[in-house]
């Protein structure tokens, strides 16, 4: 079935992930993204006719596209929010390489375990307060509260950094 997926849609996935990026090199990322789904979804796969399996695999990529292009925006977003202001001194260009600089990862390592994922779920999965209070079992109070102290230890992170 894999080779037949891959014969009959590689090009045709690559092409249609190509007009999304825009780049050669993040296109074919996101189709092999895209058969990586597919291998762990096989047996669905296996019961859809070639243009349903099509569908499925051009759908993927494109959610796929989409989840990147949402995670790009939160992280730039975050680090406009958290990161210091540039000193007024300094030329733009001497901000934005230091803006380049800093690591959102690099950042967020320095949280506890539970502060990190609680942050991650939140900010990168999109869920509310009062859905994270029912995954957790504490007061959406509570979780509001954690966000809260999450976001001043970024950014007293950021203006270390």
């Amino acid at each position: 079935m894999w080779e037949t997926l891959y014969d009959s849609f590689w090009d045709k996935l690559v092409r249609f992930c190509r007009k999304l990026t825009r780049d050669e090199g993040q296109a074919e990322d996101l189709a092999q993204e895209a058969f990586l789904r597919a291998m762990g979804h096989a047996q669905q796969l296996a019961g859809l006719t070639a243009p349903q399996q099509k569908a499925w695999l051009f759908e993927t990529a494109h959610n796929l596209y989409c989840d990147a292009v949402r995670r790009a925006a939160k992280e730039r977003a975050l680090l406009e929010k958290y990161a210091p202001p540039p000193d007024e001194d300094a030329p733009d260009e001497a901000a934005c390489a230091a803006l380049g600089g800093v690591e959102l990862t690099a950042v967020l390592a320095r949280l506890p375990d539970s502060d990190r994922i609680l942050f991650a779920l939140r900010y990168d999965e999109g869920y509310t307060a009062a859905e994270l209070a029912k995954l957790t079992g504490e007061p959406a109070a509570t979780i509001r509260t954690r966000l809260h102290r999450i976001r001043k230890q970024l950014q007293q992170a950021l203006k270390e950094e």
